[in-house]
């Protein structure tokens, strides 16, 4: 994303993961009042940041105005927002703020590359976001050897740089204003002497390489190049392309190989490795996935797919009359038909859908969402979730929010939400989060811990690669006691009306999902394969880093050749690992029915005519095509699709579509 500034501003120390790509040359870092007799451990940060001596960088003191700092709540750093955010957090109490007290300061550090700054983007993380601002700059500048506290100078000038301001929610930050000097008194020591843990992701960045094309680790010394080299890993037809792993996933071959063996050695004594075998393997699984995003083994159990998890979740909570449950337009059918059928089934509960215009920013997503929230509920001043599950106070006694079900990724068109800051929201409104993740495990990075959701489900053979189906259910411990049973029910249920009688029987929330039908259990138990093979091509980072700078690339790419839109806001936020690109001169559909015929001739045309497949879709009547990155494909097979696209969309304006179809291919 290109920037028009020279500078940039780093005005608070942050450790998160982020990934937000960059071509200015300097950045700021906050600095304590000038009056301190310290120095601050800036330049020892920096360097290991960059990973790089910094003796070509320059230094010089400055103060952005408009703008406050505040203590993050529960962390050793802070964060700076502008007066609008201010205003949400602490009201009409700005009227009584000098304008030295809507200041922060900070220094400005010119000479940064492109790459640095992408790796002070990562440190940053994902809960700020880097804006350009003006602000005034004082003394001249300096050596890091000169960076110092008790430095006292008047103003010098003014200057256009960068700063990572706040983007999450403001409910996270506390009210009062926090000075650097506070700061230095209560949390420098703890900076002074962080942790190795707090630099692992921009290290790990740092090994990545980014070749001509912008594709990132598509080359790392030690493991093997992605790209077409990659295909002999799969089964695939040699001559089908394959740009929709987005839908149902595809397993290396050395996961449908530990499957088969695994099936033949489970069936030389079935009834020993059923009743002894399978349940010690499958915690075992539980164990290795959950810190896989950050959560215990109590809270994660395996079920088939998201939409099973989420019909476990939804059958489970006792509804009353008056619950609200809400969900976007652009919530994956089988789901937001769930929770049609929960409404039908108790008619005192009703739905509420937000509309969501895309592209947009997060922001929009997050305020459409708030003022949803507060229509039926109550704020309950909370940021995260406690020891009980989440209560509901109503504007009025007759309706509140019971549920939200909100995407990680949605499926149609596939962009990310801005879940994590929707889960914070549900907090503050006594709301219940249900996350969709369908989309998520393998595609980004996941950290229930920190975004704290009442309940997530994410596939693994969408993109961890295993084998289908399989998914993970994640249930916060404060809300096992909304979800007693599996389904279907199992043998480890335990009726609280009707207990067990005559032996020990109690009620665990994990055991439920050990038992509740025979079935092909192969797909769960060969997890650890596909694991392990993403970790023998590179690891979670490099897949991940490659398949999103494929996915940006390829959309760019692909809208630029047509003319069309690749459907993003300009900080990036909207694209994972799928990129959406509206297709070129494809006819306007007449009406729904219309649609619908024309999306099979299109699936036809590409599955048929063409040995390949992206997803069409029909979205504000315009067509769209949703491209999945992965570790196989290359640049020239979103050239193909492309090639592919205006074929079809030359025979659509013929009128081929209307012909009867080949009853083979229905």
């Amino acid at each position: 994303m290109s920037r028009a500034s020279d500078d940039v501003i780093h005005a608070t120390p942050k450790r998160q993961l982020g990934s937000k790509p960059a071509l200015n040359t300097d950045i700021q870092i906050e600095m304590p009042p000038s009056n301190h007799n310290q120095t601050f451990q800036l330049p020892a940060i920096l360097a290991r940041v960059l990973g790089r001596p910094i003796d070509d960088l320059s230094f010089q003191d400055a103060v952005l105005q408009g703008y406050t700092r505040h203590n993050v709540r529960g962390e050793d750093y802070p964060a700076i927002i502008n007066e609008k955010a201010l205003h949400a957090l602490i009201g009409n109490d700005i009227n009584q703020l000098s304008k030295d007290d809507l200041s922060t300061r900070g220094t400005v550090i010119a000479g940064l590359k492109p790459k640095d700054i992408q790796l002070l983007d990562v440190f940053e993380g994902d809960e700020y976001w880097r804006i350009s601002a003006k602000m005034t700059t004082f003394g001249t500048k300096h050596t890091q050897d000169q960076v110092s506290l008790d430095r006292e100078e008047s103003a010098t000038g003014s200057t256009v740089a960068q700063v990572y301001v706040w983007s999450a929610p403001v409910l996270r930050l506390e009210p009062k204003i926090w000075s650097f000097a506070e700061f230095v008194r209560d949390k420098a020591e703890a900076w002074a002497t962080l942790n190795d843990h707090e630099f692992t992701a921009v290290e790990a960045s740092r090994t990545l390489a980014v070749d001509e094309h912008g594709l990132v680790g598509k080359t790392v010394q030690g493991f093997p190049d992605f790209g077409h080299g990659m295909k002999k890993h799969w089964g695939f037809d040699p001559k089908y392309t394959n740009l929709n792993h987005g839908s149902y996933g595809t397993p290396p071959l050395v996961v449908f190989e530990a499957k088969e063996k695994l099936a033949r050695k489970m069936d030389l004594a079935i009834d020993r490795y059923m009743r002894r075998e399978l349940e010690p393997t499958i915690e075992e699984i539980r164990k290795q996935l959950a810190p896989m995003i950050n959560a215990t083994a109590e809270e994660v159990v395996l079920v088939p797919n998201t939409t099973h998890g989420v019909n476990t979740i939804s059958v489970n909570i006792d509804w009353k009359d008056g619950d609200v449950i809400v969900v976007y337009a652009t919530t994956y059918n089988a789901v937001s038909q769930t929770v049609k059928c929960i409404c039908d089934r108790n008619p005192g509960v009703k739905l509420e859908i937000i509309l969501v215009d895309l592209p947009c920013y997060h922001s929009e997503i997050i305020e459409n969402t708030e003022a949803v929230f507060a229509k039926y509920n109550k704020p309950t001043g909370k940021t995260r979730g406690g020891s009980e599950p989440a209560v509901a106070t109503g504007v009025n006694d007759k309706e509140r929010v019971r549920l939200v079900v909100v995407d990680s990724i949605a499926s149609m068109p596939g962009i990310e939400y801005p879940w994590e800051r929707i889960t914070q929201l549900c907090h503050n409104y006594g709301v219940l989060s249900l996350v969709d993740a369908a989309h998520s495990f393998g595609q980004h990075h996941v950290d229930v811990q920190k975004s704290d959701p009442d309940f997530f489900i994410s596939n693994c053979h969408k993109w961890l690669m295993t084998f289908r189906g399989g998914a993970i259910m994640y249930v916060a411990k404060r809300n096992q006691c909304l979800v007693r049973s599996s389904f279907p029910t199992g043998h480890y249920y335990e009726s609280e009306r009707y207990p067990t009688t005559g032996y020990d029987h109690p009620w665990v929330f994990a055991k439920q999902y050990s038992w509740n039908g025979t079935t092909d259990f192969t797909s769960y138990l060969t997890i650890p394969e596909a694991i392990n093979f993403r970790q023998d091509i590179g690891g979670e980072d490099r897949i991940i880093a490659y398949n999103h700078s494929l996915a940006v690339a390829g959309g760019k790419r692909l809208a630029k050749r047509w003319g069309t839109r690749f459907m993003d806001n300009d900080k990036g936020e909207l694209t994972a690992c799928m990129s959406n690109v509206e297709l070129p001169n494809f006819p306007i559909a007449k009406d729904g029915n219309d649609a619908v015929k024309m999306n099979r001739f299109i699936e036809n045309a590409l599955l048929f005519d063409y040995n390949a497949y992206a997803a069409p879709f029909y979205y504000n009547n315009a067509w769209w095509a949703r491209f999945s990155a992965q570790v196989w494909l290359e640049l020239e097979d979103f050239d193909y699709l492309a090639d592919c696209f205006e074929k079809i969309g030359k025979r659509l304006d013929a009128g081929e579509h209307l012909l009867p179809f080949d009853t083979n291919r229905e």
